[in-house]
């Protein structure tokens, strides 16, 4: 499996149960969120950018990958301290071991925004995270981390 995949999966493995989303992380952009699997963490990959680092066939790439973390909540009470607790210990479970046990360089955050949306039964708040995460690989195997 490309090593984007990987990168989302380990992320996953990472979150599961050591926020207070529980066992609700979900890799995916689009997924159906009822109030019953709320909170939730959505996980995907949106850009990466591909930087060479060696000349001789095939390269060595070096790799920033933009992962996005979405934490969702339910809008009742304080809200935003809510938002804030469970970005919290997103940050801190992923800052605890930033090369995701020696599978990337680094991962890092860049941005957090927070939105709420009432677009469903029930308004939601939810917290954007987005990291940037090093990795390499050679061009021909985008599937093996080196």
């Amino acid at each position: 499996m490309h090593a984007r995949t990987q990168i989302r999966q380990a992320i996953i493995a990472a979150l599961i149960g050591n926020t207070s989303a529980g066992n609700n992380v979900f890799e995916a952009r689009v997924y159906p969120l009822n109030d019953p699997k709320l909170p939730a963490l959505l996980i995907y990959t949106k850009q990466e950018t591909i930087g060479e680092q060696s000349i001789s066939h095939p390269r060595t790439q070096q790799r920033e990958l933009e992962l996005t973390i979405e934490a969702y909540v339910k809008v009742r009470g304080n809200v935003d301290e809510v938002t804030d607790n469970l970005a919290m210990e997103i940050e801190q479970v992923i800052s605890a071991d930033p090369t995701l046990g020696g599978l990337v360089k680094d991962t890092a955050l860049d941005t957090t925004e927070t939105q709420f949306s009432d677009d469903g039964e029930k308004p939601v708040a939810v917290a954007i995270l987005t990291f940037s995460v090093l990795y390499t690989v050679k061009e021909t195997n985008p599937d093996i981390l080196i």
